[in-house]
């Protein structure tokens, strides 16, 4: 399958651990398209499930907020939430993860996440 996100949907990066918002993974970008890819017709999985994929909403604009390169540090996660409220930004997804389990109290996607709902 082949996600359409064009480059016209990116409209801001910030970075905050690296010198570049670049995605180097490709994570950034699945991430991306599967919240706001274009519309694909005739789409499959190999021949199986045939139709039109698109992301959650094709209609919206992306800003990145790149926070981890290896390691995401509280400070980065907190400030990148800090910014996309300033921002003004309608919606958030964060795809982060850890090898650790936090209590919510001391977790910064939650303590983020939680500030942003606010």
């Amino acid at each position: 399958m082949t996600w359409c996100l064009s480059f016209s949907k990116l409209i801001g990066a910030r970075v905050y651990i690296t010198d570049s918002a670049r995605d180097t993974e490709g994570h950034g970008s699945h991430t991306a398209s599967t919240a706001a890819g274009n519309n694909v017709v005739n789409a499959s999985f190999y021949g199986f499930a045939e139709g039109t994929a698109r992301g959650g909403v094709p209609s919206a604009r992306i800003a990145a907020y790149k926070v981890c390169n290896g390691i995401c540090t509280s400070e980065d996660i907190l400030a990148a939430f800090d910014d996309a409220i300033a921002d003004g930004v309608d919606l958030i997804t964060a795809s982060l993860g850890s090898f650790f389990v936090f209590e919510f109290y001391s977790d910064a996607v939650a303590i983020g996440a939680f500030h942003a709902a606010e």
